[in-house]
């Protein structure tokens, strides 16, 4: 087993994790600690507990030296502002963000949108449709929408292509690895869930409430499974068996500094396998599917500009629910049962501090992979697959790769 301190704190530091996923399961009913692959059970049963332990940890980690020290502060910070958000303390929904995602909390420009919307608009110019943005997009939806008992059929197509060209440009992945079943859900929030089960494998699940399109899906298949969420567990616990990933983080948990990366590798997955270019060689996806898929990318970036925008001002406190969702549907043009949806999610109680990771995370690791040169891309994504990292130090290792300042959440460079 690879360690990073002694076995007491780093037993601890899991310890922390489990138990604040007990915590989040008795008030909230939510699994926040979505995969472990030590054996450490957890043994504290109160906030009390939870912060004596952090108090003993944090001591141990003040003379840890590199990345290591760095990295494992930093989650140590993230465990206590969670902690404090589960147990209803009054802190700043700003305070918040920065603490345990180590992201800002300013709303997208106006500059922003705009640079987004024109790129929707070519997408559907060139692609023939014409009238309004709203027209256009109504239309482009139209053409492409699944029937929602169709959803999982569809994604099971994407499966077998999406997963044998992550062997092929991204990670190796042991033979035990796969994903078991995809099936279709109602009235929940999210778009699609990855639940790692342990032992390589995994499960999928669509949210059919929702409309769903053909190039949208291929998106969210390819976040949830290869080479997003269930390559990322798969990855992640075979390295652990293989003594190359530390115990300390052994672990993935919803609201910690490493939610950016987490939500970001699969928000750019499709890009990893070159699906959505070309002038990449992609067998048995076309240049027609890859412009879909394309205009399909920056239609989810476009939404999730007004979403995360809606999530901040509504959590610190500027708008209301009524005010919040008429601004997704009548300024971003969001349907009203995604724009509902989007409501649900940012204002629960435990993930609206994990909301804004998505947008943050998609720019981040969307702009490395797109700065890094294709002769480092096995170096690119050793970092982020191979490598446990928070926002800032994968912005820092992102930096050194490229021997240059990253500019993490520029969205201006498309």
């Amino acid at each position: 087993m690879l360690r990073w301190t002694n076995e007491t704190v780093g037993e601890k530091i899991v310890n922390i994790v489990v138990s604040l996923n007990e915590q989040a399961q008795k008030l909230h009913s939510q699994e926040v600690a979505t995969a472990s692959y030590s054996h450490v059970k957890p043994t504290l049963s109160s906030f009390d507990e939870i912060g004596k332990s952090l108090d003993e940890v944090e001591s141990n980690l003040k003379a840890a030296e590199g990345h290591e020290g760095e990295y494992m502060r930093a989650m140590a910070n993230g465990f206590r502002y969670f902690a404090r958000s589960l147990q209803g303390d009054n802190v700043p929904y700003e305070e918040l963000i920065s603490n345990i995602q180590e992201l800002p909390s300013t709303l997208i420009t106006d500059q922003q949108l705009e640079h987004a919307r024109e790129l929707v608009e070519k997408g559907l110019s060139d692609l023939g449709y014409k009238g309004s943005l709203f027209e256009k997009a109504s239309a482009w939806r139209s053409d492409t929408l699944i029937d929602p008992e169709q959803v999982t059929s569809v994604a099971e197509n994407f499966r077998e292509n999406s997963k044998q060209s992550t062997l092929k440009r991204v990670i190796g992945l042991p033979e035990e690895d796969g994903i078991d079943w995809i099936k279709p859900i109602r009235g929940v929030f999210w778009s699609g869930y990855s639940k790692y089960t342990g032992n390589y494998r995994g499960n999928l699940t669509f949210n059919i409430d929702r409309p769903w399109t053909e190039p949208i899906l291929a998106q969210i298949m390819t976040h949830e499974g290869y080479p997003g969420h269930q390559a990322f567990y798969c990855r992640w616990d075979y390295l652990y068996q293989q003594g190359k990933l530390p115990l300390e983080a052994s672990y993935y948990l919803i609201n910690s500094p490493t939610n950016a990366l987490f939500e970001g590798g699969p928000e750019t997955a499709l890009s990893f396998l070159g699906w959505d270019d070309v002038n990449e060689e992609t067998p048995g996806v076309t240049d027609e599917q890859k412009q879909q898929y394309l205009l399909a990318r920056n239609y989810l970036d476009y939404q999730r500009m007004f979403t995360t925008n809606a999530c901040y001002m509504f959590n610190l406190g500027q708008v209301s629910e009524e005010e919040a969702i008429d601004y997704l549907i009548n300024k971003g043009g969001i349907t009203e049962i995604e724009a509902n949806n989007a409501f649900r999610f940012f204002s629960d109680p435990i993930q609206k501090t994990y909301f804004p990771c998505y947008y943050y995370g998609r720019w981040m690791v969307g702009n490395a992979y797109k700065e890094t040169p294709k002769e480092k891309r096995e170096e690119y994504f050793s970092i982020l697959y191979d490598t446990p990292h928070t926002t800032k130090t994968f912005i820092k290792a992102i930096s050194k790769l490229n021997g240059k300042e990253f500019d993490a959440f520029n969205t201006l460079k498309q």
